[in-house]
């Protein structure tokens, strides 16, 4: 009977962090237009009268990441596990809120992002759980993107907020909108 409760508690744990990995506040997706799913404003070009030669040229930027592919990016580390990228793409207040949610549905000795990656991409692995999605971008800016994530495995959906400081992208939030 022992073998059965722990394989019955490795998979209600790797459920548990599933819907861990897509719970959060939508709230910073509030001020999202719609109407606009780029999220971009637009910018006037200058004056006729001001001269061509009179605007700064920028020079060519680095093709950037995509929030697609850097919520893939960090999937991806999260389930090898590379713990320092994978914790790198958390912020502190949600890996804050993900230990806690494992906490309480009964998966202990999990203090840190590094054992809580750790322990979820063993579970992920004896499972044989993919880490296929398909994502919608609701709405994405330079710094900040709002992304629905669908985990193809699972069926669990919800939404993702992220922000890019620098080059990367840093996972901010997440909610559950289905699945179990």
């Amino acid at each position: 009977m022992t073998g059965w409760n722990s394989t019955r508690k490795t998979a209600t744990a790797a459920a548990i962090f599933l819907m861990t990995l897509t719970f959060a506040l939508t709230s910073c997706a509030a001020g999202a237009d719609p109407a606009d799913p780029t999220g971009t404003a637009r910018s006037t070009p200058p004056p006729a009268s001001e001269p061509a030669a009179t605007q700064t040229a920028e020079p060519p930027a680095e093709e950037s990441q995509s929030a697609s592919d850097g919520f893939r990016e960090w999937l991806e580390a999260s389930r090898l596990p590379d713990v320092d990228i994978a914790c790198a793409r958390l912020t502190p207040d949600l890996v804050t809120r993900m230990i806690a949610e494992l906490e309480a549905h009964g998966m202990t000795g999990v203090s840190n992002c590094e054992q809580m990656i750790t322990a979820t991409a063993g579970l992920y692995r004896s499972l044989d759980q993919s880490a296929e999605v398909d994502i919608a971008v609701q709405s994405e800016t330079a710094t900040d993107a709002t992304l629905s994530v669908t985990y193809l495995a699972s069926g669990d959906c919800g939404t993702v907020v992220m922000t890019r400081p620098g080059t990367e992208w840093i996972l901010t939030d997440q909610s559950m909108e289905c699945g179990s």
